[in-house]
């Protein structure tokens, strides 16, 4: 589908779009990388606007034919009725429901009062009872017991599947921090082009857009290289995943999964406050209970409607590791035929002198 724009105004907006990132970022030197990536960006937003067009136009049709059919109006009005029906019936189970509370309530509190109540009384007969010449007091006053019950938070779901939870501290949901575990998560220390830049604006839903697939991965797996080996000093790595999301909890973070609790502590005193590619590393113990209830199933698939702001995990695929094995592999080839041509050249060395 063409883009219909004309020359002048497609100039204008692309200088508007050169001031606006060098005003952004000022130090980063503006170059011919940058300048493709603008014009891809301004190009794929009329793309769109234009799309959106039709969308719009193609909906409003549909519903002025959906408004115009008998049909969908009874079914409109049916509808309405079994919501009204529905709130009237969950209204009515609340209030049984609190109801029931502050009956129990009032049970606790008459059963704490009698017996507070035979207490005192049981003190008073046995102070009547002993042998005591001074004179005699009133008895003691009753005790006013107020009984407040207590109130029990519900266990945040998100961040027992992930460890993570977009509202931290400020959640209304009881979050259970583990003290130490096999699993250790090291904040927001995957980064790349896009999440520096191009999530500066954390509205701007299209910046995702301007970034193939296979440049991003292949920036994970030089970060994949570079740090796996790093982790694998302190133990048998079983589990290493990153966050591609760009939710704020979840963007860049390294989920590593050691064999035993004593290899994650191990890893936690040597990496953590650590720096790697000028931020610091944080980490922290997590417990993942399963690995398939907090990794999106439909991300796997590309098939997840919330995209890369979804509040599961998006992971990247691992390379094999068969790479690294291969480069030991020809490096210690390498090393044996120098060994070799060096014992082979003294040998003849020896014959010559002989």
């Amino acid at each position: 589908m063409e883009i219909r724009i004309d020359n002048q105004s497609f100039e204008k907006i692309k200088l508007v779009l050169i001031e606006q990132f060098k005003e952004k970022h000022p130090t980063t030197k503006f170059n011919h990388k940058i300048y493709r990536f603008l014009i891809k960006k301004l190009r794929r937003q009329l793309y769109r606007q234009q799309i959106a067009k039709e969308r719009d136009e193609k909906l409003r049709l549909e519903e002025i034919d959906r408004q115009n059919d008998p049909l969908y109006q009874a079914w409109i009005i049916q509808k309405e009725n079994i919501r009204i029906q529905k709130e009237i019936e969950e209204e009515e189970e609340e209030n049984k429901r609190a109801r029931k509370l502050r009956e129990q309530r009032e049970q606790m509190e008459i059963q704490k009062k009698e017996q507070l109540r035979k207490e005192m009384e049981e003190k008073q007969k046995e102070l009547s009872l002993s042998k005591i010449t001074a004179p005699t007091h009133n008895p003691f006053a009753p005790i006013q017991v107020t009984i407040t019950p207590s109130i029990e938070r519900p266990v945040c779901s998100f961040y027992l599947k992930t460890g993570v939870c977009r509202y931290n501290e400020r959640c209304r949901r009881t979050h259970n921090k583990p003290d130490i575990t096999n699993t250790l998560l090291a904040v927001n220390m995957y980064s790349n082009f896009e999440m520096q830049y191009g999530l500066d604006d954390e509205y701007d839903c299209d910046i995702g857009l301007e970034f193939e697939e296979s440049e991003r991965y292949e920036n994970f797996k030089d970060f994949y290289y570079d740090v796996l080996p790093e982790f694998e000093r302190f133990g048998r790595v079983i589990m290493f995943k990153v966050c591609s999301n760009s939710e704020i909890q979840l963007r860049g973070n390294v989920y590593v999964q050691y064999e035993t609790d004593y290899q994650a502590m191990k890893a936690y005193k040597a990496l953590n406050t650590r720096y790697y590619a000028g931020r610091m590393v944080q980490c922290q113990f997590v417990n993942i209970p399963s690995w398939s209830a907090a990794i999106c199933g439909l991300s796997e698939r590309g098939k997840c409607p919330k995209g890369r702001r979804c509040n599961y995990l998006h992971v990247f695929r691992n390379p094999p590791l068969k790479s690294i094995e291969t480069n030991k592999e020809k490096s210690s080839r390498k090393h044996k035929r120098s060994k070799s041509y060096d014992r082979s050249n003294k040998k003849k060395k020896k014959k010559s002198h002989h």
